[in-house]
């Protein structure tokens, strides 16, 4: 393995294991800007991988972090590189399927309980054909996410997804949808996309895949 510093948090990576080099550099700059919001907040990290989101929210002094994923190889590497950080004694590291763990906390708590929750799923959409279903999905998942969200919360929720990116608005619509069966009201604070690092070729738009919106929900 390889520690790498970012924000000033160490990562610990294994280019041969995991997805890419087992860390996505493409979210730097929103893992930043959330980092600067999370003090004294409750913060839920879904599809939390490695824990970069999660380990940024313990940094900036969160009253707690939770951070879910699905893989048992993810979560512990999270776990490591929260130990590397001395942040393990501010977090915890859930195994669960995301859909499944949002519908039993909505059965089983009366009131939302997140002031931030961060969705970042693997891309749903690998191509046009999949697009239909793939916004089938994110618009359960963000209404999910936001009927769990204390009013005032703030939601991140990115996809990954050139299916979706190359068509302009089309995540925001979808969250816009999934606002209405939520019966909540949103409003668009910030949209990003990749780090800069991350460059766009005029001929190859599938470069020009991610789309962030950190969402105010009241």
């Amino acid at each position: 393995p390889i520690i790498v510093r970012e924000n000033g948090l160490l990562f610990e990576l294994r280019l041969d294991e995991g997805q890419k080099t087992g860390f996505y550099c493409d979210q730097r700059e929103n893992r930043s800007l959330l980092r600067s919001m999370c003090q004294g907040k409750n913060v839920l990290d879904c599809y939390s991988y490695t824990g970069g989101f999660g380990l940024n929210g313990a940094a900036a002094g969160a009253k707690s972090v939770r951070c879910l994923d699905s893989s048992a190889a993810a979560l512990a590497s999270a776990q490591r590189n929260a130990e590397l950080n001395k942040l393990d004694d501010r977090m915890e590291f859930v195994q669960a399927d995301i859909i499944d763990y949002l519908i039993k906390a909505l059965e089983s708590d009366d009131e939302p309980q997140w002031d931030i929750i961060i969705l970042d799923p693997p891309k749903l959409a690998p191509s046009k054909k999949n697009l239909e279903r793939a916004l089938i999905m994110y618009k359960r998942i963000n209404r999910l996410a936001m009927q769990l969200i204390k009013p005032g919360g703030l939601l991140l929720t990115c996809s990954c997804s050139s299916a979706v990116t190359s068509t302009p608005g089309l995540l925001l619509k979808t969250t816009q949808v999934a606002a209405r069966e939520a019966g909540r009201d949103i409003a668009l604070l910030r949209s990003s996309g990749a780090a800069p690092c991350h460059c766009v070729h005029p001929s190859h738009q599938e470069s020009n895949y991610l789309t962030a919106l950190l969402l105010s929900v009241s």
